[in-house]
């Protein structure tokens, strides 16, 4: 490759020059002539081209070192003895190839994990993958950041002493083990081992605010939901939901994706937050109540036809519901009025009030929902009827 030999050695000669200006300059000529003969090059010419730019780079500043990590961590073929150095560099130059190189090694990552702080481990851990040795070094050092980070990249591959690792890890960071329980790929004996850790969590710390009866609705959530274990989002604590609903950043649309992909309490506290029903409630009517008590908090909050069915058919769950059944609910849907279903959920609110707090569960069977609802909707009509003679 002579051309290339003859204008990286033009191109350092440039670099006694004294000021910072001129040598970054001189960095960036044999950056930019680094990457247009790539083609061309064999081993040796990368090296040389390393050892240029690792010179200059290192008698300046470091934003100069930074601007040339990031040039380079996309790069397929790179010098990999100056992408080692700029690995182990100050965090804010070593993130770009800590993140995306791909010439860096599985040793060579393995290595940096082993020597350097949580921001190094951090930036390791957001790769779009990582092999079990390195993911054995992160979950051993690191702390809740990196463990919460790499246990949810979904191009981690993690050992069994890994696993291990941060389900032990897990017992004092709920966030953690609600990232951990959300993975796909668990064997099944370590995700059963997972959620009955959850339950066994959710049932301590709730202990004295739910009755036995609302803490084995709580497990019934759980089980129904093997791919969203959020403890955070079961205790009302989901700050993220709260402040999209706060701000009305969060959707009807929102909540049928949600329940399209079966994140239960997740779908619970969204419908909770999002209709004002005490959250109890809503888990009761969604997964224990008849059909009828999820048409009425969707009609008297406006929904669409569509996601009280959504609704419905995720509370049935895999078999769904017959033809003639869907026929049946969504016709009777349609003939609720949007009055008289807020009138009746206020009404329930209120018995439902009462009885949560004496802890018997109210009853929303079907037939005494709608007894109900014709009940208060009976005056309504005898006035539009009155209206009309």
């Amino acid at each position: 490759m002579p051309n290339a030999h003859s204008c990286l050695t033009d191109i350092e000669s440039l670099s006694n020059e004294t000021s910072s200006e001129k040598r970054r300059e001189v960095l960036h000529r044999v950056t930019d002539l680094f990457f247009h003969t790539t083609e061309q090059q064999e081993p040796e010419d990368v090296n040389a081209f390393g050892n240029v730019m690792e010179r200059i780079a290192y008698e300046l500043e470091i934003e100069a070192r930074a601007e040339l990590s990031e040039r380079l961590s996309k790069a397929d073929k790179a010098p990999r003895q100056l992408l080692r150095r700029l690995a182990v560099d100050d965090i804010a130059i070593a993130k770009p190839v800590l993140e995306h190189s791909n010439v860096l090694t599985d040793d060579d990552l393995v290595q940096i994990a082993q020597s350097r702080g949580q921001t190094h481990l951090h930036a390791i851990s957001k790769r779009p993958s990582l092999a079990a040795p390195v993911t054995d070094v992160l979950v051993q050092r690191g702390e809740s950041p990196v463990l919460r980070e790499v246990t949810s990249n979904t191009g981690a591959v993690f050992s069994d002493a890994g696993l291990q690792t941060l389900a032990e890890k897990s017992r004092s960071d709920g966030e953690l083990l609600t990232t951990l329980g959300a993975r796909s790929d668990l064997p099944p004996d370590f995700m059963r081992e997972i959620k009955n850790r959850v339950m066994e969590k959710i049932r301590t710390e709730n202990a004295g605010r739910y009755t036995e009866s609302d803490l084995k609705d709580l497990d019934n959530l759980i089980e129904q939901s093997a791919d969203d274990i959020n403890i955070d989002t079961i205790q009302k604590t989901n700050d993220l939901l709260k402040d999209q609903i706060e701000k009305d950043e969060f959707s009807e649309q929102d909540l049928v994706a949600l329940a399209k992909t079966h994140r239960l309490t997740e779908t619970v506290q969204a419908l909770s937050l999002l209709t004002g029903l005490d959250g109890r409630m809503v888990s009761h009517c969604l997964l224990k109540a008849e059909i009828a008590a999820i048409g009425i908090i969707c009609k008297a909050n406006g929904f669409h036809s569509s996601t009280y069915l959504t609704l419905i058919q995720t509370r049935i769950g895999k078999n769904g519901l017959a033809a003639r059944d869907v026929a049946k609910a969504m016709r009777e849907y349609e003939l609720m009025s949007l009055g008289n279903a807020k009138r009746t959920l206020r009404f329930l609110k209120l018995r439902c009030n009462v009885e949560w707090s004496s802890e018997t569960k109210p009853n929303l069977g079907k037939d005494n929902l709608w007894r109900v609802h014709d009940q208060l909707a009976a005056p309504q009509q005898e006035l539009k009827s009155q209206a009309g003679r």
